[in-house]
C-alpha cells in the first residue's frame, strides 16, 4: 500500500520513471509472497503510465500480463480494466476496429455484472471512440452518461478514477471550441479529493489546461495563475515533457506583456 501511495506522488509531480520503478518493485514484491492479485494491480498501474505518455504498445504487453493473471484468478474488474486499457491504447495507435472489438468485449463483461453502474466506463469509451472522430457533440453526450454513473469519492486509501472523467468531458469541450464549459469541467478536477488519488497528473495538468483557456479567453492574471500553479506541481518532471516546456514558454510570454 505504500507503494502504491508513493508511486502516485509521484505521479502527480510528473515523474513517471520514479512511478515505474515503484511497481516494478511492487511486482517483485508480489511475485516473492505470491499475491498474484497485487501483482496485477502494479501491471494495470503500469499500463496506465505507458499509455499517459504516449507508449501504447509498452502498455498492451502489460495488460496482456494483467489478463493472464485475472482469467486465472478470476479478477473481474481487472478483466474489465484490461479492455478499457486496451480500447485507449487501440485508439492511441488509431486502430478504430481493435478499439471497437475491446469495447464490445467490456461491455459484454459489463452487463453480465451485478452492478450496472461499471456501464460508466463503455460510455468513458464510446467517449473516447466518438471524440478520435471529432464528433464532439457525441462525445460529449457518451461523457454526461458515464458521469451520470460515477460513486461517490470514498476511498481514502487507493483513491478513484473521477478525474479521468471529468478531464474526458473537458477535453471534449476544449476542442469543441466551448472554453467556458470547458473550464468548468477543468475547475471540477482541481476540487476533486479521494476522486483525483489515483490520477494525479490529470489534477496537475488541469491547471496547465486552465491556463490555455483563460490565455484564449484573454485574462492574462488568471492564466498566469494557473501556469504558475501546474509549473509548480511539475518542477521536478521528467525531462522533455511537452506540457512543461509549453508552460514555461507561454507563462515567459504573458509576464513579459
Amino acid at each position: 500500500m505504500g507503494i502504491e501511495r508513493l508511486a502516485a506522488l509521484y505521479i502527480l509531480q510528473g515523474r513517471y520513471n520514479k512511478a515505474k520503478d515503484q511497481y516494478k518493485q511492487a511486482i517483485e514484491y508480489a511475485e516473492n509472497i505470491v499475491e498474484k492479485a497485487w501483482k496485477s494491480t502494479s501491471h494495470l498501474r503500469l499500463a496506465a503510465i505507458y499509455l499517459n505518455t504516449g507508449n501504447p504498445e509498452n502498455a498492451l504487453s502489460e495488460l496482456e500480463k494483467v489478463w493472464e493473471i485475472a482469467i486465472e484468478e478470476d479478477l473481474q474488474n481487472d478483466q474489465r480494466m484490461v479492455l478499457l486499457g486496451k480500447t485507449l491504447a487501440y485508439l492511441e495507435m488509431k486502430s478504430l476496429d481493435g478499439a471497437q472489438r475491446a469495447t464490445e468485449e467490456l461491455e459484454d463483461l459489463i452487463r453480465k455484472a451485478m452492478n450496472q453502474k461499471l456501464m460508466r466506463y463503455f460510455y468513458l469509451l464510446m467517449g473516447m471512440t466518438e471524440l478520435e472522430r471529432e464528433n464532439y457533440s457525441s462525445a460529449i453526450e457518451e461523457f454526461k452518461n458515464a458521469l451520470s454513473l460515477l460513486p461517490f469519492q470514498y476511498d481514502a486509501i487507493i483513491g478513484e478514477n473521477h478525474a479521468a472523467f471529468f478531464d474526458s468531458l473537458a477535453l471534449s469541450y476544449y476542442r469543441a471550441g466551448d472554453l467556458e464549459s470547458a473550464r468548468e469541467e477543468y475547475e471540477k478536477i482541481t476540487k476533486l479529493t479521494t476522486g483525483r488519488l489515483r490520477n494525479g497528473d490529470i489534477y496537475a495538468k488541469s491547471f496547465y489546461m486552465l491556463g490555455k483557456i483563460y490565455e484564449e479567453q484573454g485574462n492574462a492574471a488568471k492564466a498566469i495563475e494557473h501556469y504558475q500553479k501546474f509549473l509548480d506541481l511539475w518542477k521536478d518532471a521528467d525531462p522533455g515533457l511537452p506540457e512543461v516546456e509549453d508552460a514555461r514558454k507561454k507563462l515567459a510570454g504573458l509576464k513579459s506583456q
